[in-house]
C-alpha cells in the first residue's frame, strides 16, 4: 500500500467517517478522481468501507468496537513509554491541559500524586486519572464525539479562553517537516491552538510510527512547539531537526 493510501486509511480509521471534500482539503494536490479510486482500492482490501461521497472505517460500520479503542492497541509499549517520559514534566502546583487521544491517555494514567490540576476535552483521559484528592479534574464541556472520545465545539474553545497552563498536551496524526505535526479536523484544531496560546509551555507526545507518515491541512507549526516526548526511536536525522528548530526531544 503507498503511504497516500496508507494515510487515507489512517484517517478514516481515526475519525471514523469522511467525506470526500474533506479528504481533498487534506490531500490538497490530489485530483479528487484519484482520490475516488483510492478509496476504491482501500475499499476492495478491507481497509475501510465507502458509502456515498466518501468513506467509513471498518470498525465504525460493523460496531465491533469504539475507534478509539482500536488505537489504543497500535504501538501499546512506544505509547507507555512516552506517556511515562511526559509525567515527569510536571511537579506538584502545576496545571495542565491534556488533549485526548491514546497516547495522552498513557500519560493521563501515570499522573504523580499532585495537587495537580488537570484540563481536558478528552473522556477516555477522565477516566485514566488516577483517583486521588490531590488531582482535580476538569472535563470541558463540549459536543460528543464518540468516535474520537472527545469533546468539541464552541463551548471547549469559550472554556479555554478563561483558562491558562503551565504545560500543554497533545497528541499528533503524523509529522512532517516542512509544516509541522498533523491535526485531523478544524474542531481539533481549534481547541489545540487555543490551548497552545493559553499554556507556557506545548508538548507534543509522538511515537516515530507517525514520522513522514502522513500530512493533513491542518498542522502545529513548529514555532509553537517546546518539547516533544517520543519513544526513544526517533531518526537521527529527524531528532536533530527538531532540536534545530529550538524544539526539546525528550
Amino acid at each position: 500500500m503507498n503511504k497516500r493510501r496508507q494515510a487515507i486509511a489512517d484517517i478514516v480509521n481515526q475519525l471514523g467517517e469522511i467525506h470526500i471534500r474533506e479528504l481533498k482539503s487534506m490531500f490538497p494536490s490530489v485530483s479528487e478522481v484519484t482520490l475516488r479510486k483510492d478509496l476504491q482500492v482501500l475499499d476492495e482490501g478491507n481497509q475501510l468501507v465507502r458509502i456515498h461521497g466518501g468513506a467509513r472505517s471498518i470498525d465504525d460500520v460493523t460496531l465491533k468496537n469504539s475507534n478509539f479503542n482500536t488505537r489504543t492497541l497500535l504501538h501499546q509499549s512506544e505509547k507507555a513509554c512516552i506517556g511515562e517520559k511526559a509525567a515527569k514534566l510536571l511537579r506538584a502546583g502545576m496545571s495542565a491541559y491534556i488533549s485526548s487521544g491514546s497516547t495522552c491517555a498513557e500519560l493521563a494514567k501515570r499522573l504523580p500524586q499532585g495537587p495537580l490540576q488537570i484540563f481536558t476535552d478528552g473522556i477516555s483521559i477522565a477516566l485514566e486519572t488516577p483517583v486521588s484528592p490531590d488531582i482535580a479534574v476538569e472535563l470541558l464541556g463540549g459536543v460528543v464525539n464518540r468516535n474520537l472520545m472527545r469533546l468539541t465545539g464552541p463551548s471547549v474553545l469559550a472554556a479555554l479562553d478563561t483558562l491558562y497552563f503551565d504545560f500543554a498536551f497533545f497528541g499528533t496524526m503524523g509529522f512532517n517537516k516542512q509544516v509541522g505535526f498533523s491535526l485531523a479536523t478544524p474542531a481539533i484544531a481549534a481547541s489545540c491552538f487555543k490551548a497552545i496560546e493559553h499554556s507556557r509551555q506545548a508538548v507534543i507526545l509522538m511515537d516515530s510510527s507517525k514520522v513522514n507518515h502522513m500530512c493533513t491541512a491542518r498542522n502545529i507549526p513548529f514555532k509553537s512547539v517546546d518539547i516533544v516526548v517520543s519513544d526513544g526511536n526517533l531518526p537521527d536525522d529527524v531528532a536533530a531537526f527538531l532540536r534545530d528548530n529550538d524544539i526539546t526531544v525528550l
